[in-house]
């Protein structure tokens, strides 16, 4: 197979499984904890704050120490366990995404002015996130445990997280400064 045609499958395959990344969590989606339109009760963001207990839990250093200290059928029960765990933790991630995806539209209509620029970058983020997010889940299927793309996608959950608080603390101000500015006319 020639470089170009192994490039094309592997594009194609990165392709279908985003589809069905994104497909399988609109179906599940509110089942999830995650938060629905209008209901804004949800937003806060908690998982991405576990990550340093996840990554030493998920360390090389600790699947080393399990496979040296433990028998071979527990090690391999304890390992299996440690991908349920990175699992539920890129579930939780994307949860917290989504969830600040949903209080960034939000912000977004309630602000005076959206520029262009500004709705590009949410939607690159958005993308590449997902990227991210489906990358994480193949390297699970291939039995590696993605703590590269775990570290990424929460300092990506930490910083929108940052950024919708200033937000909201901007929007605060010019909504106190508009009531002050009505209050003396």
């Amino acid at each position: 197979m020639s470089p170009s045609a192994a490039y094309i499958v592997l594009a194609v395959a990165l392709f279908a499984a985003l589809l069905w990344l994104l497909r399988s969590g609109r179906r599940r989606g509110n089942s999830r904890g995650i938060a629905r339109p209008g209901d804004l009760s949800n937003i806060h963001p908690s998982h991405y704050k576990h990550f340093p207990q996840v990554r030493q839990a998920l360390s090389h250093e600790d699947e080393e120490y399990i496979r040296r200290n433990l028998p071979p059928h527990m090690a391999k029960r304890i390992l299996r366990e440690r991908r349920a765990v990175a699992r539920g933790f890129l579930r939780g991630l994307r949860e917290d995404f989504v969830s600040l995806e949903l209080l960034g539209r939000t912000i977004a209509a309630l602000s005076p002015v959206v520029s262009r620029q500004q709705e590009t970058e949410r939607l690159a983020l958005s993308v590449q996130f997902r990227l991210l997010y489906a990358l994480g889940w193949a390297s699970l299927f291939t039995g590696r445990l993605p703590l590269d793309q775990m570290e990424q996608l929460t300092a990506m959950v930490g910083r929108l997280a940052l950024r919708m608080e200033e937000s909201i603390t901007r929007i605060s101000e010019l909504a106190v400064a508009q009531q002050a500015r009505g209050i003396s006319a």
